[in-house]
């Protein structure tokens, strides 16, 4: 046993005789080495976490990644303290997760790269911190194989200039859909030639500068609706503005169909405590939902891929839960309205080869969707 480990235990030992919990908890299962104090015991989970972190030190990933090996250095000094406190099994278990936590430490770049999946495609409506993603459905119909505006659908497309116009920072995606009838180039080709149409329209008619709008086809690849009823198609024949905007959303007018916020909301290791430095940002959401009692939120948690899959699935439902009961309490808005999803590493926006890339998908979400009466 080298020093650091003997000396870790001993200190242990110790603060058991001292603090007399030894009559309390003495079902330990791992001999210490302590042949001379017979009874002395530790769980070897807990021996595995202190193994793994002054392995991960050796090989110098404390300088490699400074900031995720003290939380591990944390997560690993947490469990002797509830393990200590006589709390066997919730001990074990976050020791466990802070060996999990030490041996994915700053795995090489090429090493990493390899073994993560290449990222999908963004959606649109992702939001970025410190901005948010404000939605609009535009119910558009357009003749068979064209991709003319009718005259008296111009008044939805206003819906997104008049926006734009009276914020000038913003700018937005236009999404062309349809439905599945039809081949998928076809399809894919008329969808992109009615997105562009709406651009056009925008930058015609509303001054908005080209460089602000960008217009997309997806063809029948996302649909929201069954495909095997009129209305069902009718509802995949769309155009939808995503709008990238940087504002407060309390002083909105009116609400979108949808609105999605990123939440600067940072936790400590293993914990969904939210700290009082970010009600702030989260009051957000609440004097929202408050101020339109139509909106509905659902609250989603994302992690970096740092520790096992469950624990991070799990981790991330407690950080959505955290701020739905947060939402609850201080706003009154009811349970109903709420939901929380942990979503874990499953929805990265990048790569966990870098601090920044972890930081990125370790994430709150809201999505805010409201119940528009036209």
């Amino acid at each position: 046993m080298d020093k650091t480990r003997a000396w870790r235990i001993f200190s242990f030992l110790v603060a058991t005789v001292s603090t007399g919990t030894i009559f309390g908890c003495a079902h330990y299962e791992v001999n210490t080495g302590r042949g001379d104090i017979p009874g002395y015991y530790i769980r070897s989970e807990i021996q595995d976490a202190d193994r793994a972190v002054e392995t991960a030190r050796q090989a110098g990933k404390d300088k490699l990644c400074p900031a995720e090996f003290k939380a591990a250095e944390d997560a690993k000094n947490h469990a002797y303290d509830v393990f200590r406190a006589c709390h066997t099994e919730e001990g074990v278990a976050l020791a466990k997760q802070a060996t999990t936590m030490a041996n994915a430490l700053c795995p090489p770049e090429s090493g990493m790269k390899e073994e993560e999946a290449p990222l999908e495609v963004i959606p649109a409506a992702e939001p970025t911190p410190g901005r948010m993603k404000y939605c609009i459905s535009l119910n558009i119909e357009f003749d068979i194989d064209k991709a003319d505006i009718r005259p008296q659908y111009h008044d939805e497309v206003a819906r997104v200039g008049n926006f734009m116009k009276k914020y000038p920072e913003t700018t937005a995606i236009i999404e062309g859909y349809t439905d599945e009838v039809g081949s998928d180039d076809y399809n894919m080709r008329l969808s992109q030639q009615r997105a562009e149409s709406v651009v056009n329209y925008l930058a015609k008619e509303f001054g908005i500068e080209r460089s602000r709008l960008y217009a997309k086809g997806y063809g029948k690849s996302r649909p929201i609706a069954d495909n095997a009823t009129e209305a069902g198609k009718q509802k995949n024949r769309r155009i939808d503005a995503v709008i990238d905007c940087a504002f407060d959303v309390r002083n909105l007018a009116q609400p979108p169909e949808r609105l999605c916020m990123s939440l600067k909301v940072e936790f400590a290791t293993d914990s969904a405590e939210i700290k009082p430095t970010y009600y702030d940002e989260i009051d957000k959401v609440g004097e929202y939902m408050k101020k339109y009692p139509s909106t509905t939120a659902v609250i989603e948690g994302h992690t970096d891929n740092v520790g096992g899959y469950d624990y991070n699935m799990k981790l991330s439902q407690r950080r959505a839960e955290s701020v739905v009961n947060y939402l609850t309490e201080k706003f009154g808005i009811e349970s109903s309205r709420l939901s929380a999803k942990g979503y874990g590493p499953t929805r990265r926006i990048a790569y966990n080869t870098t601090p920044e890339g972890r930081q990125k998908n370790r994430r709150i979400d809201a999505v805010i969707d409201c119940v528009i009466v036209k």
